[in-house]
């Protein structure tokens, strides 16, 4: 049953948000540990970054069959479980004698990510009234952008400090006390029917799904073009010292967490709109960022904007994600995640070609970037989005879309 009370649906949310917190930030911690882990481990830089690739690559493949199997469960079980793996996971990561132990428990800490990213903005809807979905999803995705801001740096920092093993040994004390915040705080919400998984197969084969997953990989993947690179963008273009981008990545954190807000509430008014108008304003803020980036004042404003938009934009695929397969929200949001993941090594892989290429610089990925996402402007008139992207709750207990024309 769905609590009445606002303070425990309040609460709740911020369980939900913290989980999400340590599992970002799981994701992330490894790219600011990867000479000290290549020292250690005795490996190259290179192959200390398929710790990240792997990861990235583990959740785009194991998301939607990890939800597949789960698919039955009752949602907190669900949670409680993968919070469990996941906690394991960081625990073997911390204890690994070798690289091969350690990419294995990357591997089954990213098998639990995008069914837990799934399951928490599914049951972040379901708490909520129908008019306030939107931000209650874009409330549990702060625990993302909290992870941006401040997880990744910390983890860092705690790497550094004390040893890469300390940060993953972090990771499982913060992901245990996580189980015991969802065990206490958030309610337990069964479905009236187990969803068969050949309807949500079925579900996210509609047109209106397909478009927005494929929306959801080219907008990103010309967002990340750019944010992978954006350090050296900052030090090398810009001229912004070590210090200074490190701060700056805070500012883009802080554009994030205002861009958040905003796209909850856009999610919950104007979703079709949202979308494309957001889609276009990721574009020009690139576009913009190529002149801007020459100069270190303008700079910094224009990666704050950054932030702004291309975090708004969160919010809305997500709950977009639920209404377009209304049958199947856990499935889609999955999707969407592995998709997302899939973004993010397509645009760091786009970005090192593009920088590889001998006759292009720092200089050429936003623009690059920017062509990219005005080709996933382009796929949203492909589809009539027909919901107006408001979720509540479905005849099997999950969230869907209030069919309301826009």
């Amino acid at each position: 049953m769905r609590s009445t009370s606002p303070r425990v649906n309040r609460l709740a949310l911020a369980a939900l948000a913290a989980c999400l917190f340590v599992v970002v930030t799981a994701e992330y911690v490894v790219v600011g540990l990867l000479p000290e882990l290549s020292g250690d481990l005795r490996v190259s830089v290179p192959t200390a970054g398929l710790l990240v690739t792997g990861y990235a690559l583990a959740a785009t493949v194991g998301g939607p069959v990890v939800t597949a199997l789960t698919l039955r469960a009752p949602r907190k079980g669900a949670l409680l479980g993968l919070l469990g793996v996941f906690t394991a996971g960081n625990l073997v990561a911390a204890s690994a004698g070798g690289f091969g132990l350690l990419m294995a428990a990357r591997v089954l800490t990213a098998l639990t990510h995008s069914t837990f990213f799934a399951i928490t903005v599914v049951t972040a809807a379901a708490m909520a009234p129908e008019e306030r979905r939107g931000r209650a999803v874009a409330f549990v995705s702060t625990g993302l952008n909290l992870a941006t801001v401040l997880g990744a740096p910390l983890g860092t920092w705690i790497g550094n400090a004390h040893g890469w093993r300390a940060a993953f040994w972090a990771l499982g004390s913060v992901s245990a006390l996580a189980f015991a915040a969802v065990a206490l705080l958030v309610p337990a919400i069964r479905p009236d029917a187990a969803p068969r998984l050949r309807d949500g197969l079925a579900a996210l084969r509609v047109r209106r799904a397909v478009v927005l997953l494929a929306v959801t990989l080219v907008v990103e993947t010309g967002f990340f073009v750019v944010y992978t690179y954006i350090a050296p963008i900052l030090g090398g273009v810009a001229g912004f010292g070590e210090g200074s981008v490190t701060v700056l990545l805070v500012v883009f954190g802080g554009g994030a967490l205002v861009g958040n807000i905003i796209g909850g509430r856009l999610a919950d008014r104007r979703p079709r709109s949202a979308l494309r108008v957001l889609i276009g304003a990721l574009a020009a803020a690139l576009a913009v960022f190529a002149v801007t980036s020459h100069w270190a004042a303008t700079a910094a404003v224009t990666v704050f904007a950054l932030g702004v938009v291309a975090f708004a934009l969160v919010p809305v695929l997500q709950t977009q994600a639920v209404a377009a397969a209304p049958d199947a929200p856990t499935l889609a949001v999955s999707a969407y995640t592995s998709v997302f993941n899939l973004a993010i090594a397509s645009g760091s892989w786009l970005g090192g070609r593009v920088l590889g290429s001998g006759g292009l610089g720092l200089t050429a990925l936003a623009p690059i970037g920017a062509l990219v996402v005005l080709a996933g402007l382009g796929l949203t008139a492909q589809t009539v989005f027909t919901g107006r992207g408001r979720v509540r709750p479905g005849r099997n207990g999950d969230a869907e879309p209030a069919r309301q024309a826009l």
